[in-house]
């Protein structure tokens, strides 16, 4: 028995000891700067007083050094007490092709290229797709969180487990528990992050991503230009 407990301490002593919370949160991002592309799965509840639903799919080409081509494919759906949207964004370059539930397009048309010289209406749907990367985008999911309060409660295996006491927003935080849960591979690369805590209106958000094919997701094609409208050819519908 003597022995056992000898020799189970020992082990515990041998033990590596995980890195700081900001280290690990430091570690994960620039994995995340270092590969090329990433397919996703997201979604984001609000709960509360204004509850809202958010889900995103697709793939998102990271590391855009060495001349790389941005290159984003993402489906999204979104419900609120504004009603329901649903659209697909390929975004290549300087180039976005959109298909929106709130867009009519020409028969035989699938997307809409929202080019900013065709169009007035293209400008705020351009910059709603760019807000909304920050959903999905791997890094938003534990990047931003208070780092003064950060702390690692638990870590078993590939899994670990914080908490914070708050979120970044409009230049201080928005105070609240907040859960962190992170998965990664063996290599070091995020395969699943949960998080709960106070949404930026103040009431809960819950938070759930998923990735995959990390460096090795399919590039994004372009459509071909018989089923791409110009702006001047689709009518806006108005909510």
């Amino acid at each position: 028995m003597r022995l056992a407990l000898s020799l189970l301490l020992v082990l515990a002593a041998c033990a590596p000891v995980p890195a700081d919370p900001v280290a690990l949160l430091d570690e994960w991002l620039d994995v995340v700067r270092r590969q090329e592309s990433v397919r996703f799965t997201v979604e984001i509840k609000i709960e509360g007083n204004d509850p809202r639903r958010r889900t995103y799919a697709g793939v998102q080409h990271i590391n855009m050094g060495g001349g790389a081509t941005t290159q984003r494919d993402v489906t999204a759906h979104s419900e609120s007490r504004w009603g329901i949207t649903d659209y697909r964004a390929l975004i290549l370059g300087d180039d976005t092709y959109l298909q929106h539930n709130e867009l009519t397009l020409p028969p035989g048309k699938t997307f809409a290229l929202l080019d900013t010289q065709g169009a007035t209406w293209t400008w705020s749907y351009l910059t709603n797709l760019s807000l909304n990367e920050n959903d999905y985008h791997p890094g938003s999911v534990f990047g931003d969180l208070d780092r003064g309060t950060l702390r690692l409660v638990e870590h078993a295996d590939n899994r670990y487990v914080f908490s914070a006491g708050g979120v970044p927003h409009s230049g201080s935080y928005v105070n609240g528990d907040v859960r962190l849960v992170v998965e990664v591979d063996d290599e070091g690369r995020v395969v699943r992050a949960e998080r709960s805590g106070p949404s930026v209106d103040r009431q809960r958000e819950h938070r759930v991503a998923e990735y995959s094919q990390w460096g090795t997701a399919p590039d994004v094609l372009r459509p071909t230009r018989e089923i791409v409208a110009k702006p001047a050819e689709v009518s806006v519908r108005e909510r």
